[in-house]
């Protein structure tokens, strides 16, 4: 097998007043290096300006992220598949083209129910 560059995975920086992103072609990408990845995930910051963060995240089914926080809030998108998110306050499925929002400084953790991709946007701080 060959190895693949990873300039798919460079982190844009703006560079003017608008940035687009194809997100069915990242999505592709990201679930193709998520399925070859030992891990089960493959990410890639699509823009990094200031304290902003918007992060293409794609995880193989059964693929589980640890409890994490992040100081102020987040928003989580579902693009493909579906992520069940638990928090302190129970176990809630996002299904594709669904958006949640935490609260700053909430903990959760997330597991792929199938073949999934997620966008999260948040605050560095």
């Amino acid at each position: 097998m060959q190895k693949r560059k990873s300039s798919v995975l460079r982190t844009r920086r703006l560079s003017g007043k608008v940035l687009t992103f194809m997100l069915g072609a990242e999505d592709d990408t990201l679930r193709e290096f998520a399925e070859d990845s030992k891990t089960g995930r493959a990410g890639k910051t699509l823009v990094k300006e200031g304290s902003l963060r918007i992060t293409l995240v794609a995880l193989k089914k059964g693929t589980a992220l640890p409890s994490h926080q992040v100081t102020g809030p987040i928003s989580i998108q579902t693009i493909h598949g579906c992520l069940r998110l638990t928090t302190d306050k129970g176990d809630v499925d996002v299904p594709a083209g669904t958006l949640i929002a935490l609260g700053p400084g909430v903990a959760h953790t997330a597991k792929a129910h199938d073949d999934c991709s997620i966008l999260i946007t948040f605050a560095m701080p």
